[in-house]
Formats: C-alpha cells, structure tokens, sequence
C-alpha cells in the first residue's frame, strides 16, 4: 500500500500561487544599470550565486520511478542557501535608498523559485525578484506581506537565472530583516506553465457528470501545500452551523509522508499556513476535459486538530468563505455502519494529478484494515482505515490524498490515506482514514480534544450531519445554452475558424444569447476557449449587449483577463494564466450589471490580430435538436444569428455562461410559435434568402414556368438558408420550402 498522494511541485509547482500574504504591490525594479559601480567592486564582478550542480538524468529516473509505485513525484531539486545582504549579492545606494541586489543562477533549470525563510520588511521597504532581462518582475513586496510566520513563498520566474532586489530606505536598513532559505530547481518542466497538470488516466468521469455530486463537489478543493505537495481537501459542517471553515484533508500531505526531517520539527502550523485551497476547479462539460477556472482561491488556514497515526488533519482557513464561491460544507457518518452495504454507493470526489475534480464510484460495502508502508515513518493506528476493494467507475491518483469518501447520502465517511488503484487493472484497493475510528480519540500532536470535539461543538453526541450551505438564502447561478453532454468542438469553414475574430470573412465579434425574465444582476461570466498561441499580442474585449433582434445596445465592455484572482487576507492578487490548453476563464466585472429581457456577452479583439481569439462552440446541432441557435456573429453588414449566416450555417451555442446574483436560469428557449417563413431577395449580396422560425428541411427555386432551378436539403439544424442569384435574370421566381416539423409553403421572390 502507498499513500495516494503528494506531488511535489517546489514551491510553487503548477500554479504561480499566492500564498498568505503573498499580494504584490505594483511598482518597478531598478534597471540594471544601477549599481554598476558596486557590482564591478563585487568579488570577480558577478553577483550571482551559482547553485552546485546536481544530476539532472539521475534526478528524472527517480521520479519516474517514485511515479510507478505511485509515491509521490518530485519535479524539482531543492536548495538550502540561506542568502542575506551580509553574505551575498552587492549592496549600493540609490536616492535615500540602501539596494541589495542578489542573483541565482541554476544550471539547465526550467524555472526557479524561491522561499524567504525571514521576511520582515519595514516601511518603505521593497522587494522584487525577476529575470535577468527584467521581462519576468514579481512583485513589490512590501511590509504589508508581512505575516506571524515570518516567511514569504514566491512564485517561479522562468530559466535557470533570477535576481532578487531589496530596497529599504537608509534610515531603516536595521529594522528589517530578509533571507532566501531555499531555492527550487524545476528540473522537469512542470514550472514553466506554471499550471495544474491533466490527470494522468483516462476513466476518471467529470463531477458534472453526476448532478448528485456538483452541490458536495463545492466544497471539495483543490489543496497546495506548503509550494511542495498537491492534494484535496474538503470543507466540513459542524452541529453549530455557523459556517465555521474546516478542512480535512490527510496528515501526510502536510509532512510529506511524515519525512524523518519534517518529523523532527512537526513544524504544522506553518505548513498549515502556507496552504492555498482552489475552488470550483472542474470542466463545465461532461465529456471533455477542460481545465477548470482558477480564479476563485483562499490562502492559508490555521492548524487545528493534528494526527499522525489516524492520518486526519483538521484545519480551519483564515478567511470567511465568500459567496461568490458558493462553497457547501459537506455532512459527516462517523457511524460504526458507516461503510456497510445501506450505505452504498460510495463516491470520491478528487483532483488527480492536480487535474480538475472527477468522481470515482464504488457499489460495494467497505471493510475495516490497516495501512502499512515501509516509507511511512510513523507507524499508523491498525484497523483505523476504510478498504475499499475495486472501484466500480473511475480510480485515484497521486494529488487525490485527502480527498473525500462519501456515502449515499452525501456526508463524508473518511479521506483518502493511499492504495493501489488504475484505470486498468487493478481498481484497488484504496484506504481511507476511517472518521468513524478516528471520532472520539484524543491526545493528538498538542491537543487533548478529539475530531468530535471540534465537528459537535453543541455537545450533541451524534455521529451523523448533514451538509450546510451557508449561502442558501444568497445564491448564485451559472446557466449555458451548451449542454454539459454535447461535443466541444472549434468549427471551421473552408479552413478558416468561423468564431474567431477579425477572420477572413469579415466576422470581428460574436456574442451568445441568454434571456432573463426579470431584472437580474450580473457578478461575471466563464467563458471556455480552445488553446491560443499569441494571447500576448491580443487585446480582447468582453461585451455586455440588450436588444430583442439581436445585440444592439452595449451596455458595458470591459477586457478579458485570462488572469486568476487570489483570494487573501481580505484583498486579491492576480497572475497571467497560461492559454495554451483548453480551458475556462471566470471574468468578474467590478459592479454587477443590471440587465432584463435579452442580453448577450461577446468578444472581440481590437488590435485586428487574424483570427484570433475563439471560444469553443457546440458540435453544430442535427434538425429536430429542440435546442435554440444562441450564438450571433458580427461583420460590415451587421449581426446575424449563426444559423442564418451566409457561409455556413449552423444551429450551436458558444460556451459561455453568465453568473447570476439569484437562482435566475436565464439560458434561451426554442421558439414555440407557429412556424413563420420569409423569403427575399437582396440586392446588396445578390442572394435568395430564406428564413424560418424553426428548422428547416428542404428548400426549392423554380422559375415562374415551372422549371426547377436549384433543389437542397439538410441533415443539421438551421433556421436560415441562401441561394446565390447574381446570375438569375431578373423577375419572379417561385420558392417552396418544406420545415422539420412538416409545414410546406411555397412563396414568390422578385430578383431586380
């Protein structure tokens, strides 16, 4: 048996987190030209620390190996330096500021990254840290990064080179205090994306997938602990109800399976406070693999209720739960039935690999056991543990430590310990730190209480909750024309992306429909997009449009920040997010906008980049679909829904979604009128046109003698067809057309 769990990301591994405190403060570094007197006086001119070299080749074998037996997964070497302004670096003044400037230098090192092991800054005092050529700058760090814990994680700068820069005024220079204890060489590359991974096998089913799971999954999360282990975690009620925010997750995640050096400190509260928890990190489709939004995060949390040999930890985050994250606080069974057959089915709900949230589901009863590892350094309670034998659907994965095992009626029974479980064979077994043997033992690591303690403060002596949403009377609602079951796909025309902007059919915006019908309050919108290149040479412009014909009146626009938001000690910080993957964007708008009736959100790109940004649209719909055409596109002419556009239509929606103060749906009905049919002519683009309120089947041109013309058909559902007449003479011509739900019309044009 080995711990399902940690994988080692080095400080800040796949994401460029912000840990407490970690909220930059704008401001720039002084070009490197300053200082030059000093850095010619510097031993041998160079104010570099070289690293000592270490076995790349070596390092990867080992994680490999570590990988097969599904241990934990080391991505990065790290350093011990402990650098200050007394021992490294040069030292110059500038202005009434005393510069302490020191470069790291790691050889053949995707990215770097550091940890202030002292970081006590006083007024006036800054610190940057950036790359050599100063196109990467983190930072100002300033006294307001200050926390009890006297440390400061930094996330990484790309490269094997890096430059810190501390500013202090003179007047001053005794009353900070700064050292970089460590330094983490990415040796794999997992850095650079500065990104969560995808999991590594394929059968893990999406969270939307099972309705029964999505409330449960909102307060399953994402966890990073300490910049060096990947795991899950779950938010937990107590008899009181009163929101408190506990996290259980599993001991060793936070001791990196009770290594021998974190054993001899237990250094818990620390780790505890390092911790960075990501909300609502899941694909918004049942059958793709999108990777989630990263914009709703809380950093750091309070170490609460410690134990070794049950491997349960219960911790407690310093910040109240906001309600945008519309975070629900999961039921417990502490019951001795607790894994029995009434119980069934059992799902887990995880983020393998750091990838987004999956299910995994087995129908059988548990059974009580042990868990045993010979690189576990503390030896675990026997019998503690749930043994889940073969999961039915799905499996676990390294970053699934910690994660929730719930019963059938959704209250957590137990957190994921280790086992042994693929995608092929064998799906077992896992064990799970059982909740029900761990209820009322006390005497953990300083503290007398139990786990009871803390989840019945109201002394009821139940072991049994249900889960609590402490935002029932305050909702928020995510609504899309895309249905969660149908294909996420980027069409083309004639190799050309048809959503893009600015592509070369003249098409610059694109906007998809929703219908409110009342007043509602818009807080932002997720918006799902396929990989893009270039980002950086864009400027993207979202759009908030009225109109009952089509988006004609532009209520707001505002930029796409591809960026994610931190959530920390009551402010946030923001870091640009890696575009190239498949993947979905929350956009929170400063003040939510007021709109009713029909409203539309759109994109566009307004430095004319050719075919540029996209978003992923639904795989065009089959005629009788009953689904609504919802996306609109925008040229010289004007805006057109995509299912009457002249080069292409196509009945589909953009995968976009409004959030919504409320429980509104504001997601667009098919129109349930009689059929109405059109048909004109246009001078302007020299075409037939013919147009429906439902989908049409087949279409007929004849001239006015009776001689057929032009006869088509379609198996995809459009509302809107044409037929190129440049080359017809002009008079009358006669067109009959037949719709899906059989209504046959005949109807006369004039071609002029």
């Amino acid at each position: 048996m080995l711990m399902r769990v940690i994988i080692y990301l080095f400080v800040f591994c796949l994401f460029p987190i912000t840990l407490f405190g970690q909220i930059s403060h704008g401001g720039q570094p002084l070009p490197l030209s300053a200082g030059a007197g000093a850095r010619m006086a510097a031993p041998g001119g160079d104010i570099f620390v070289e690293m000592p070299p270490f076995n790349n080749e070596s390092a990867l074998w080992r994680s490999g190996q570590e990988a097969s037996k599904l241990k934990s997964l080391e991505f990065a070497h790290k350093f011990d330096v402990f650098l200050r302004p007394d021992n490294s670096g040069i030292t110059f003044s500038v202005g009434n500021m005393s510069v302490w400037r020191v470069g790291i230098r790691s050889k053949d090192a995707y990215s770097l990254n550091i940890l202030f092991s002292k970081f006590r800054l006083p007024e006036g005092a800054k610190v940057f840290v950036y790359n050599p050529g100063q196109t990467e700058v983190l930072g100002s760090y300033t006294r307001e990064n200050n926390t009890e814990l006297n440390l400061l994680p930094v996330q990484p700068i790309g490269g094997d080179e890096l430059i810190v820069e501390y500013q202090v005024p003179l007047d001053k220079t005794q009353d900070g205090e700064i050292e970089i204890g460590e330094v983490n060489h990415d040796f794999v590359g997992i850095l650079r994306a500065a990104e969560p991974s995808d999991p590594n096998q394929s059968c893990h089913p999406n969270i939307i997938c099972y309705p029964e799971d999505i409330e449960p999954g909102s307060g399953t999360v994402a966890l990073i602990i300490n910049g060096t282990t990947y795991c899950t975690g779950v938010l937990v009620n107590n008899t009181a109800e009163d929101g408190t925010p506990y996290l259980l997750t599993a001991t060793h995640c936070l001791n990196l399976n009770n290594s021998g050096n974190f054993i001899s400190n237990r250094r818990y509260a620390v780790i505890a406070g390092s911790i960075v928890a990501f909300f609502n990190y899941q694909s918004p489709l049942c059958n793709a693999d999108i990777r989630g939004p990263l914009q709703m995060t809380l950093a750091s949390a309070d170490s609460v209720l410690i134990s070794e040999r049950y491997d349960i930890s219960l911790l407690k985050l310093k910040d109240t739960l906001p309600v945008e994250y519309q975070p629900y606080l999961l039921g417990w069974n502490a019951a001795a039935n607790a894994g029995n057959a009434q119980s069934t089915p059992f799902h887990g709900l995880h983020h393998p690999n750091g990838g987004i949230k999956k299910v995994a589901i087995e129908e059988d009863a548990l059974s009580t056991g042990s868990f045993k590892s010979t690189d576990y350094n503390v030896e675990t309670e026997p019998n503690a543990f749930w043994v889940l034998r073969n999961w039915d659907t799905g499996a676990t994965e390294g970053g699934s430590s910690g994660s929730p095992l719930l019963d059938s009626e959704k209250r957590v029974i137990g957190t994921l310990t280790g086992g042994e479980s693929f995608c092929s064979s064998p799906r077992g077994p896992d064990i799970y730190a059982s909740l029900y043997k761990f209820w009322d033992v006390e005497g953990s690591l300083d503290n007398p209480n139990s786990i009871s303690y803390y989840l019945d403060p109201e002394g009821l002596g139940v072991t049994q909750m249900s889960g609590y949403n402490p935002y029932r009377s305050s909702p928020y609602s995510r609504s899309q024309n895309f249905r969660i079951e149908e294909t996420a796909v980027e069409s083309y025309f004639q190799s050309v992306p048809l959503f893009s902007t600015n592509n070369t059919f003249g098409y610059t915006e694109f906007a998809e429909e929703f219908e409110a019908k009342g007043n509602v309050q818009l807080q932002g919108v997720f918006i799902g997009s396929p990989a893009v290149n270039n980002i950086l040479d864009m400027n993207i412009r979202i759009g908030v449009y009225t109109g009952e014909d089509g988006p004609e009146r532009l209520v707001q626009e505002l930029p796409y920040t591809y960026s994610y938001t931190y959530y920390s000690n009551q402010d946030f910080h923001q870091s640009a997010r890696d575009m190239r993957h498949r993947l979905e964007n929350y956009i929170q708008f400063s003040n939510p906008i007021t709109v009713s009736g029909s409203f539309y959100i759109s994109y566009s790109e307004s430095n004319g980049i050719p075919s540029g940004f996209t978003t992923f649209n639904a795989e065009p719909r089959k005629l009788g679909s009953g689904i609504a055409s919802t996306a609109w596109m925008k040229n010289a002419t004007g805006w057109v829904r995509s299912s009457e556009n002249i080069e292409n239509p196509m009945n589909t929606s953009l995968l976009i979604a409004p959030y919504v103060i409320g429980d509104e749906n504001t997601i667009v009905l098919p129109d349930k009128t009689d059929t109405g049919l059109k048909t004109y002519y246009s001078k302007e683009a020299q075409r037939i046109f013919i147009e429906s309120n439902t989908d049409l089947l087949e279409w007929e041109i004849y001239y006015i003698s009776g001689q057929k013309i032009h006869q088509e058909a379609t198996e995809i559902s459009i509302n809107r067809a044409s037929y190129p007449a440049a080359h017809l003479p002009r008079g009358i011509y006669i067109v009959k057309i037949k719709t899906v739900n059989g209504i046959t019309k005949s109807q006369k044009v004039l071609v002029i």
